[in-house]
């Protein structure tokens, strides 16, 4: 595939991986107003997976994951001391625990701060929650999913759901995200490569979702029956 491929596509990073590597002349330019445009998204920053083996838990019937059940656990307390001291245990997790526990406990907080709807903050505690364990889909899923329905730009929403997207390839979620976005896309810039491939992945993350997926493969096929409204509304 193109760098042009990769782009219209929403593998942002794999556009700007084929655009470092141009030495053809003739496709420098193109390749250098990639490696510009996506350099100002920090794509040159992004953590990178290990090889380390990460499960990546399937997404239950509620449309929760495991990870967010100790946000569900502390957003159940009542008394206010005790809500209190477990805020300040995660926040101490974050300097004297290990990586995957300060990711842990930045993944709870931005959860805590998107119920608040403390927008940037969440963002903000979900990147770290990647930087500390970038092998995990759902902190980069859910940091795309949240940056993309509340304000962010397209490309970053992108970034983090493709990453998502390469770590669970099967995650029906990230894939009809990355779709929403795409659509976005190509309403705002009137492309019809935008428009061709967001098809696409609505369909593959139809045929991905598990049978007890009922909410979300609803949410899919109405995505489905509504592009053209989308575009052109």
């Amino acid at each position: 595939m193109t760098m042009d491929d990769y782009f219209y596509n929403g593998e942002l990073m794999k556009s700007y991986e084929v655009a470092k590597q141009v030495t053809n002349e003739n496709e420098k330019k193109l390749a250098n107003k990639y490696i510009e445009l996506l350099e100002e998204y920090d794509f040159a920053n992004y953590p990178k997976p290990t090889l380390s083996v990460e499960t990546q838990h399937a997404e239950r019937a509620d449309e929760s994951y495991p990870e967010s059940d100790t946000v569900v656990e502390i957003r159940a307390i009542e008394d206010e001391g005790e809500f209190t001291n477990r805020i300040k245990e995660l926040e101490a997790i974050v300097t004297t625990g290990t990586p995957n526990e300060r990711a842990n406990s930045f993944f709870t907080q931005g959860e805590l701060f998107l119920f608040a709807h403390h927008y940037n903050e969440s963002v903000h505690c979900f990147k770290q929650a990647v930087k500390e364990n970038p092998n995990k889909a759902v902190y980069w899923g859910i940091t795309g999913q949240t940056m993309h329905r509340f304000g962010w730009m397209p490309f970053d929403a992108l970034g983090y759901l493709e990453q998502a997207i390469n770590l669970d390839p099967q995650n029906a979620r990230w894939k009809w995200n990355k779709a929403l976005v795409l659509i976005q896309l190509a309403k705002d810039l009137q492309m019809a490569p935008f428009m061709a491939n967001a098809a696409i992945t609505l369909e593959e993350s139809l045929t991905a979702c598990a049978e007890h997926q009922r909410s979300l493969k609803d949410a899919i096929q109405n995505t489905i029956d509504n592009m053209d409204s989308y575009v052109f509304s």
